[in-house]
């Protein structure tokens, strides 16, 4: 099921993952025909004006006059408008054709170091043709889009962001496309990379809460104006309410237009939305059905099971998963986001899920039940009454054959419910954004640390890395008791090593006390020196009008 790269259709455009134009004909091109390449430019643009968000593949379908290719990926597209802009304004009449060259992107983007205050910032023409000449030679000569673009402005030599050179590329051949002139001034514009890309992502989880009580549209927007790129929107939380008028969900928060508002104005605004749904927990679902509630070891040899209060035994409770998979499908098809977030996926701790189905499921993998009244007893003592909290994880540190199988059960159980959830939001929307919160200490490098995080969660950084295109490790360092130099030492070099090159590495930061505003700037730079793919910060009622914000946002300037 890995990485669905279907094209999808959504409004003027399909967004997937593959970054590509669908043109007519399945012929190789080898010159792109002048009024396909006007085509090709007036599609950018309206993705820009409609959506300020550069497109991943288009559903616009065109006709060449000439040969034509099957795809034409955004980093070739780039090229071509860069290349027929410059023979256009070399030679003063519009070229026949120009070349199509095979573009392949860098590893990473650099910052442009001016901003964009608002959409009349312009540079002239002159200037502009010198940026598309120094491109179009630079791609001619590496075959690699650049990073970033020399470009004077107001006399002054500054750096062009890729997002900004595209987007403007296209809206200045459209332009030319529909008045038959280029402008003597150039409005330069930007818009949200392609998730694909190796661009940084720069992400904020956000509690509907915030959203409601502070204004949807307003909150949204001051978050974009931050520097954010993808924003976590709590949709399902502990509680198990929900902030959208759901036709099947069993309880609902003070305000239900949150998640519409949000949507609607992501979609059009530049901002990835991305549905946060907590997993494990859910007070409304376990209050109606007090038998789904998850089983937890006895405090004694000869005590009963625990049962816990609002956390679900998402296992051995095969409604409680249908439930997830009929709100997942409820809001994909109604609000369409580009992702998919899933947090609390995974057992609360060793002493939680123990229930008949995980003892069943233990049986089927090979253990018998002397093996599993050894666990108990290991449990018990390690989490009991009086228990000593590190017996078990010694033993699996130790290798102990029994304990190492009930710990990878316990994975795998937790990546067949990612499976089922995740199988069902791709089913509905192929190219949706796949993405878990993780508890960082089975990602660490210190191998104790490790052992603790695997014993405890169930959660295994590789085998979640087969169905995410993004993981995010909540490394607050400050609750772990840590410096920040944890973060980017032992988590995310621990975690690189784990997951799929393919897969996202996106660090959760702690944005609250203590932290301050230039410990959490100055962590993202960290970030930024170490080549992370991006940051998600905890959370935006905690950055937002406070003293975090303004350090935060000087950074993300130097975070493309």
């Amino acid at each position: 099921m890995k990485k669905g790269l279907i094209l999808i259709a959504v409004g003027l455009s399909a967004f997937v993952l593959t970054g590509c134009f669908v043109i007519a004909n399945n012929k190789l091109q080898e010159t792109f025909a002048s009024d396909d390449v006007l085509m090709l430019a007036e599609t950018i643009a309206e993705q820009v004006d409609m959506y300020q968000r550069l497109p991943e593949a288009c559903e616009k379908v065109w006709q060449a006059k000439g040969k034509v290719s099957d795809n034409v990926n955004l980093n070739d597209a780039s090229y071509i408008m860069a290349k027929y802009t410059v023979e256009l304004l070399n030679s003063n009449k519009r070229p026949s054709g120009v070349p199509y060259i095979q573009i392949i992107l860098p590893s990473n983007f650099e910052a442009g170091d001016f901003e964009l205050e608002s959409t009349s910032s312009t540079c002239t023409m002159s200037d502009f043709h010198t940026a598309l000449s120094w491109f179009v030679n630079e791609v001619e000569k590496t075959k690699t889009l650049p990073s970033a673009i020399p470009i004077s402005i107001n006399g002054s030599q500054k750096k062009m962001s890729i997002d900004v050179f595209i987007a403007t590329a296209s809206k200045t051949l459209k332009e030319f496309s529909d008045t038959g002139k280029l402008p003597n001034d150039v409005i330069l514009s930007k818009a949200l990379l392609p998730f694909s890309w190796p661009a940084k992502i720069k992400a904020v989880w956000v509690w509907g809460s915030t959203l409601a009580n502070l204004g949807v549209e307003n909150t949204l927007q001051h978050l974009k104006e931050v520097g954010f790129t993808d924003i976590l929107l709590l949709v399902k939380g502990t509680s198990g309410t929900v902030n959208w008028p759901s036709q099947i969900a069993l309880g609902f928060s003070s305000d239900t237009t949150v998640l519409p508002r949000a949507s609607e104005f992501c979609r059009t605004s530049g901002l990835r939305l991305h549905m946060w749904f907590v997993c494990n927990q859910d007070q409304a679902f376990t209050s109606t059905y007090p038998e789904s509630k998850m089983y937890g070891i006895p405090k004694t040899v000869d005590g009963d099971p625990q049962r816990a209060g609002k956390t679900v035994d998402f296992v051995g409770f095969d409604e409680y998963k249908e439930y997830m998979k009929s709100l997942i499908r409820e809001v994909i098809e109604n609000y369409r986001p580009d992702g998919l977030h899933f947090d609390y996926i995974r057992y609360p701790t060793g002493a939680w899920g123990w229930g008949p189905i995980e003892i069943q499921t233990a049986m089927e993998n090979g253990l018998n039940d002397s093996d599993i009244q050894y666990l108990k007893n290991l449990a018990i003592q390690t989490w009991g009454t009086n228990g000593d909290n590190q017996s078990f994880v010694n033993a699996y540190i130790s290798g102990d054959a029994t304990v190492t199988k009930w710990v990878e059960i316990r994975s795998r159980n937790v990546q067949n419910f990612l499976q089922d959830l995740s199988s069902c939001a791709k089913q509905v929307k192929p190219d949706i954004i796949i993405s878990a919160a993780l508890m960082p200490e089975p990602a660490s490098l210190d191998s104790t640390e490790k052992a603790f995080g695997l014993v405890h969660y169930g959660q295994n950084y590789a085998i979640f890395s087969d169905d995410c295109e993004m993981i995010i490790p909540m490394a607050y360092h400050r609750d772990y008791g840590k410096d920040s130099s944890w973060i980017t030492g032992e988590i995310f070099t621990g975690a690189r090593q784990q997951i799929q090159m393919n897969t996202k590495l996106v660090l959760g930061l702690q944005g609250y006390s203590p932290v301050t505003g230039d410990e959490l700037a100055q962590i993202v730079d960290d970030c930024i020196d170490k080549n992370a793919e991006g940051i998600c910060i905890f959370r935006a009622g905690t950055i937002l009008n406070t003293e975090r914000e303004e350090p935060l946002r000087n950074i993300f300037k130097e975070f493309k």
